[in-house]
Parts: C-alpha cells; structure tokens; sequence
C-alpha cells in the first residue's frame, strides 16, 4: 500500500515562479539551516496558492510541518484523507510518523531523551488501535534509510547552492525534504526499536538472504513469517527493483496468513552485481521461486503481485513458469519495449530520470528523481538545441551506459523480446491472472499488450482484468478521489488493495472469488457511476463511431472523395513552442476536464457534429491514416475529447505512434516520400466513458514534437542520430479524407 506521504514517486507540481529570500549564508551547515528553515517555511505559507495541482495540501502540510505549525497538522490530514481517498476515519494511521513527531514537538523537548520519551507513549497508546492496514502503514513510514534521507536533502541543497533567493516552487520542494530528514532523524531509531519489539512476537523475519544464481549473480530476499504458523503456507512474493521500503510488504503478507517475501532484482539492496534493469529477471525469476517453493516453510503455492516494474516482473517470472508459481497479480504493468523504454516506437526523454533513480544506488535515489526543475532544464536543453536525442545523457551531465544500451535497441529486437513471454510461451501459461490498470495510467498500453498476446495465444481463457479512471499510482492499490480537476465517479473508488488479497484466498486457499469480477473485464463506466462487465475486450461494445478526416477541420460520418486532403505542415526548426512537462499530469493531460483544449500549434482540431443520442465509448479508439508525406517517417499523435454540450471538454485518451513501426514494431519499415500509404494507428488508450445527447467528439491530431520524446525528424536514418540539423525541409502531411477513426460504442 502506497499513500502520498510514503509514494516511490514524489508528485510536485507547484509551478509557482515568485522568489522567496534564502540566504546563502543560511544554509551554510546544519545549524544555520535549522534556524533558518522555520523562518522560511512561515514566508512560504501565505505565498503559496493552490494551483490545481492535487498534491497542494500534501506540500502545504510539509511546509507548515517546517515552520513548527503543529496543532494544525492533525486537521489538515483529516482533510487530505477525506479528499485524497474519500475516507478520513477508516485512514487514521495516514501520516502518522507527522503527527507524532509534531505532537512530541509541541512539548518543546529540550533533549532526545525527552523526544523518545514523548514519542514512545504516544505510539504505546495508538498502534495498538490501529487496524492491520494502519499497522502496515506505520510499518512502511519507519522503512526508512536515514543516510539516503540525508542525502535527497544534501542533493536538493547542492542544487540551490550560491543562491540568495529561490522560486516558491524551489522552496516547498526543499521544505519536503527536509520536514522528512528532521522527523525521522528525531524518530527512527525508537520507531525501530519499538517495531522490533512487537514484530519479534509475531513473526520470525530475515532481510539479509542472499541468493546465488547459476551464472554467479545475487539476489537480496527479505522474508516474513507469521511465528503461529503451524503448517508450511503458499508464499506471496513480490519481486522488486525498488529497493528499500521491503520488509512492511512482507509483514501486509504474513498478516494476512502468508509468508512474505521480497525480492529485489540483480544488482539491488545486498548484490553486488551491476545494475542493469530488466535484463536478467526472467531467468532469475525462475531460481527464486524454485528456491522459495523447497522451503520448509513453503506449501509449494506461490503468488505474485506488484505494480510498474513489478508488474514487468512478473510477466518475466512467467516467460519461464516454474510450477510453484500458481497466479500473479501484474498491475500497471511495464510494457517492456513497448510502451516504455520507448512508446510504440518512440523513446520518451523520461527513461534517462528513471534509469538514475534505480541505478544510482543500491535502493533508490529520490532526491536526484525529485529534482524537477534540473530535469526539465535538461529536456529543455536538449529539445532548444536541436541536439540528437542520443546525446541526451552528455546534455544532462553524466553519460550513461544503460541509456546507450537500450537507444541501440530501437526495434522490439531480441534484446526486449528476451525480458518476457513472447507467442508460444503465452500458450503455456496455465495459471489465473489478474491485470489492474487505469485509463489514466502511463503503463495502460503495457498492461493491456500483455493481455491481448494472452488472449491471441492461450486458451485457458483465465484472465481477468479490472480498469477504471486511475492514475499509475491509484491502480496499484488506492484510488485517490480526484485527478487534478476530475472527481471519479463514487462507484469507482474501489479498494484494489483488498481485491488482490481476495484473490489470493481464491486462487490459493479455495477462498470465494472477489465480488467485483463478474466477468473477465470489468470496467467502470465515467459519467454513468456503474461498474460494467464483459467476457471480452471485443464484447464491450455493440456498435462503432467512425469519422472520416474533413476540409474545415471537421470530423464527419462519410468518406471523402480519395484525391480529396487536408494540409499540414510541421517546421522542426522552430523551438519557440516548448513546454516544460510536468509530474503532476496524468498521461499528458494536465486538466481530464479542461475548459479549453490546450493550445499546440502542431496539432489541429478535429470536431464532430452533436451526437443525436447518448452512448457509451467503451474500448479504444483506432485510426487509419491515408497520408502523403515528402520525407520517409514521422511521430503521429492523436488526443480523444468529448466536447459536452456546455462547451467544455473532458480528456479521454492520448496516443503517440512512429508511423514505420505501425505495421510491424519488430522491425522499421520507412515510408516512400512523396507516395500516397496507409499507416494503421491501433495500440491506443483504453477509456470508457457516458457521453451525452448533444456532446460531439473531439481529435486533435497532428505529429509529436515535444522535449517530452525523441524528435523523429524523418530522414530514415536512426532517430536518436537526427537533430536540427536535418530540419531544413519542414515536414508536409497530406492527411487524406479518407482517413478514419473508429471508436467503439455501446449504444
């Protein structure tokens, strides 16, 4: 369980420009910067206004931590747990590690003894109120490494050093920081000790296992065991390569009646190995569990679960089935080689933030990740120079081995295909899955790739698949209420977290299959507050939309005349259209109900008439593009509105795809200038959604040219080689009106 005060991925978006003093001399060592952060944080609290952002009080509540605000931290995150996940009392335990420090605080301590004093009564008095999940979720704040928590601070200072004054948006980032430094330097080690204690009594742990492959490599193992247990138990194993936060997943496990276990990838926590992602997990995978299922304490039934890279990880632990492994439960799942490193062919700028954040260290290295402003300098820099994407990793300062590594695999080669289950291997999957995403989840397209090459190879038909309107984060375990500016619908906001474990009574203690899947797909309809369920992805829906591209920038129902088209031209040279990106959007959208579309001048707007009756979108859209270009490939991108009757918007899906992978990702076949082609568009987002009578459906369609990705500047040689330098010529789209969108419905 991951909530935003313990989240792997920390979600600031301030965008505030306005400068606060900080004086260098200020924070010139420790002593000055405890004196001097106080006074800043109470500067900041006036100044700082909600921004649409949903992290806002989450920042707010860290910074009035740091001024010594104490008594109104209590409030605030009753407040952020009602409006985050839409229940404050079931989450009493939600920022706890906060509240206790500043609870102790408030007694103006004047020695460490007196804070330990003070903190342990208050947690003798409140741990033991608290339910399992509470439990877990102080387990998971005190998982904490105060060295790497002192160097996230010490990184964050480093980059603002020599200045004397720093934006708000600096200011509330390094106020995170440091309200997290000083809370558990006061309390971790009591926190610890106390844990210790009471784990002691109910479970017999071990976090220094180190494993042995046949080739040589390690692997770290943190395992739980509940001490009560009189009978070997089926084994929950998640395998991780975020490594640090290990030993409270394994103590959720072996509360529930499991044994828990952790494992982290080659190269992480206790290997010595290099760091090398993805590479070497399916054959690991393998060894661990055939490892795991001859222990004693095992009863040969093992499970996995996890999301992200955890979902990758287990669809690799699958390419190479060992016959413990009885079911996983992959959520968001990696789509390795498909939607990331690269997105359907595209190499997104973001991998280079990622590979540092895993390979910097042996757990992880939040403060260089958290480090928005360097990261967008480095985007930018790279997106107003024109240089190739292949030097992205000299534009930011350190050049990278895994970055090169995976640029010289731009094909879903061997080099992917290797990390998970490729065709036949599918087929012999023989165990019940099931797959959580959202339609809002960067890793939508992974999730779902894994799931039709399931469906086109296996028979077993035991798959099933649960989606709604969540983010990467919510669609691991729990939903927050609200993205930005969109409130999910009530139905929706389900506890995920709970399903999975109900799918571990019913796949490995014969327990009752989980409510909420009453069919194969089960997906929650926006606008109508229903949940929906289909044996199928092909019998979601009854019916097809299909508009064909129109002169006057219009979306209609009948073909254009062949010879018929609507012009575009692209002008690579011009940079004066970048846009810094941002952490707190969700699959590109900054606002899912926006008043206005959001402005790009390399993308037009397509617009439908009225719709006469209301329906139900209910899959993902898919486009046939009849184009004409002069050069020999290009980035086509294409983003799904309703318009609603009101005039304003609500964003359903966005969808990049590099037209000479279109017909075949496993290898690059180069458009003829100047020749009339089709280009199919059909690995797109999911979304599923009640429009009204009235609405009209809205594309905005056009070619990628953002710091966001590679620039495909069409020349055919290798993207990550192009660079400004072959802009010259602007790219001209002839996008012919018998080009068409088909959007599946349910009337």
């Amino acid at each position: 369980m991951k909530f935003i005060f313990i989240s792997c991925v920390m979600m600031i978006n301030t965008v505030q420009s306005q400068q606060i003093d900080f004086p260098r001399n200020q924070h010139k060592d420790s002593v000055s910067l405890a004196i001097y952060m106080p006074v800043m944080a109470k500067k900041i609290i006036p100044l700082y206004k909600k921004t649409g952002n949903s992290d806002y009080k989450d920042n707010l509540f860290r910074v009035k931590l740091v001024a010594k605000d104490y008594k109104s931290l209590t409030p605030l995150l009753r407040e952020i747990a009602q409006e985050e996940y839409g229940d404050s009392t079931k989450l009493r335990a939600l920022g706890i590690a906060f509240r206790w420090y500043g609870n102790t605080m408030m007694s103006n301590p004047k020695s460490q003894a007196a804070i330990n004093e003070s903190f342990e009564k208050q947690f003798a008095k409140l741990y033991p109120t608290f339910d399992a999940e509470g439990k877990l979720m102080v387990d998971q704040y005190y998982e904490k490494d105060l060295k790497q928590l002192k160097n996230d601070l010490d990184t964050k200072l480093k980059n603002i050093a020599g200045k004397d004054k720093i934006s708000i948006d600096d200011a509330v980032k390094l106020c995170r920081f440091y309200c997290s430094y000083i809370v558990f330097s006061s309390t971790l080690p009591k926190a610890k000790e106390m844990l210790k204690a009471i784990d002691e009594a109910k479970y017999i742990s071990d976090e220094n296992v180190v494993l042995t492959m046949k080739d040589g490599g390690t692997i770290a193992l943190t395992i739980v065991r509940p001490k009560n247990a009189e009978t070997p138990l089926p084994v929950i194993l998640k395998y991780n390569i975020y490594a640090g936060s290990d030993k409270a997943d394994c103590k959720e496990a072996a509360s529930k009646g499991y044994v828990g276990i952790v494992a982290n990838t080659r190269g992480k926590r206790l290997s010595k190995d290099d760091i090398e992602p993805f590479e070497h997990d399916a054959k690991d995978a393998y060894e661990i569990i055939d490892w795991i299922s001859r222990q004693s304490w095992c009863n040969g039934k093992i499970g996995m679960f996890g999301g992200s890279y955890l979902g990758f990880s287990q669809w690799s632990a699958a390419k190479y089935k060992h016959p413990a492994l009885k079911t996983i439960v992959p959520q968001v799942s990696v789509g390795v080689g498909i939607d990331y490193p690269m997105h359907n062919g595209v190499f997104m700028s973001y991998m280079l933030r990622w590979i540092h954040f895993v390979s910097n260290n042996k757990l992880i290295d939040m403060g260089d990740f958290g480090d928005e402003n360097h990261w967008n300098k480095t985007f930018k820099d790279y997106y107003t120079s024109g240089t190739p994407f292949r030097q992205l990793d000299n534009t930011e300062g350190r050049s990278n081995t895994l970055f090169q590594r995976w640029l010289s695999h731009p094909t879903y080669d061997s080099f992917w295909q290797n990390m998970t289950p490729q065709k036949e291997e599918f087929a012999n999957i023989d165990i019940p899955i099931l797959t959580t995403t959202g339609y809002y989840d960067d890793d939508q397209l992974g999730a779902m790739y894994y799931y039709k090459q399931y469906q086109k190879w296996n028979k077993n038909d035991n798959y099933y698949l649960i989606i709604g309107p969540y983010d990467h984060s919510g669609a691991q375990g729990y939903p927050k209420t609200s993205l930005n500016d969109y409130k999910i619908d009530e139905v929706a906001n389900i506890p995920i977290q709970e399903i999975v474990y109900q799918w571990f009574d019913y796949t490995l203690k014969g327990g009752p299959k989980p409510e909420i899947l009453k069919d194969k797909i089960n997906y929650q309809l926006m606008g109508a507050n229903i949940w929906q369920h289909a044996p199928s992805l092909e019998k979601m829906h009854n019916d097809e939309l299909t508009f064909y591209i129109s002169n006057g920038n219009k979306l209609t129902t009948i073909a254009g005349n062949t010879d018929m088209f609507v012009p575009q031209e692209i002008n690579f040279k011009d940079r004066s259209d970048y846009k810094a990106s941002s952490d707190n959007n969700y699959c590109g959208f900054a606002a899912i109900e926006p008043k206005t579309l959001p402005e790009d001048k390399n993308l037009m707007v397509l617009e439908s008439e009225p719709l006469t009756e209301p329906l139900a979108i209910t899959g993902n859209a898919k486009a046939y593009f009849d184009i004409e270009i002069n050069k020999k490939d290009l980035d086509i991108t294409f983003q799904l509105y309703e318009k609603k009757p009101d005039g304003t918007y609500f964003a359903l899906s966005n969808n990049l795809e590099r037209a000479s992978l279109a017909k075949d990702r496993y290898e690059r076949k180069l458009l003829i200038p100047n020749q009339k082609q089709n280009i199919p568009f059909e690995n797109n987002f999911m979304a599923c959604r009640q429009l009204q009578k009235g609405s009209r459906i809205v594309i905005l369609l056009g070619v990628n040219k953002s710091a966001d990705w590679q620039i495909n500047y069409g020349t055919g040689k290798d993207v990550s080689d192009e660079s400004i330098k072959d802009a010259d010529e602007p790219l001209r789209i002839k996008w012919f009106t018998s080009s068409k969108f088909v959007i599946p419905v349910t009337k």
